[in-house]
C-alpha cells in the first residue's frame, strides 16, 4: 500500500511539474519596464519555452514619448532576431532560433535606438509559446 501512495505522490508531483512548464510558455505575462536611454535595454520576466523554436508573441500596450523600441526573445539557448519599431497597439511575432528549445528560460528584450535621449517606458503581454 505505501508503494502505491509514493507512486501516486511522485506521479502527481511529475505531471505537476510538467504542467506549469507547458502553461509558463504559453500563457500571456504582463511587462511593465524601462528601456535605457541612448540604446539601453529592458527586460520582461522570464517564461519556460514550451514548443522548440515556436516564435513568440508580443502585444504592445504602451511605448512612451511617441518614441519606438526593437524586442527580441532572449536567452541563454541563444537570441531570436530583432523585431523593429515596436509601438502603441503593436501585436507581432517575436523570432525564436532553433537554438531556443523546450525548458529554455527565455524573456523579452527591448532596445532604444542610440538616438534615443530619454528613458522609454514599455506596457503590454508576451509569450514564448
Amino acid at each position: 500500500m505505501k508503494k502505491v501512495i509514493k507512486g501516486s505522490v511522485i506521479t502527481g508531483i511529475i505531471l505537476m511539474m510538467f504542467s506549469t512548464v507547458a502553461f509558463a510558455g504559453t500563457t500571456y505575462s504582463h511587462y511593465e519596464t524601462t528601456v535605457g536611454k541612448i540604446n539601453g535595454s529592458g527586460y520582461s520576466g522570464y517564461q519556460t519555452k514550451v514548443t522548440s523554436g515556436a516564435n513568440g508573441i508580443l502585444k504592445s500596450t504602451s511605448v512612451g514619448g511617441n518614441y519606438t523600441v526593437d524586442a527580441r526573445m532572449s536567452s541563454s539557448c541563444g537570441n531570436g532576431a530583432w523585431l523593429r519599431n515596436v509601438d502603441d497597439g503593436t501585436v507581432e511575432y517575436l523570432d525564436s532560433p532553433v537554438t531556443q528549445v523546450s525548458g529554455c528560460s527565455v524573456r523579452c528584450q527591448f532596445s532604444n535606438d542610440i538616438t534615443t535621449p530619454v528613458d522609454v517606458q514599455v506596457i503590454g503581454d508576451w509569450k514564448s509559446n
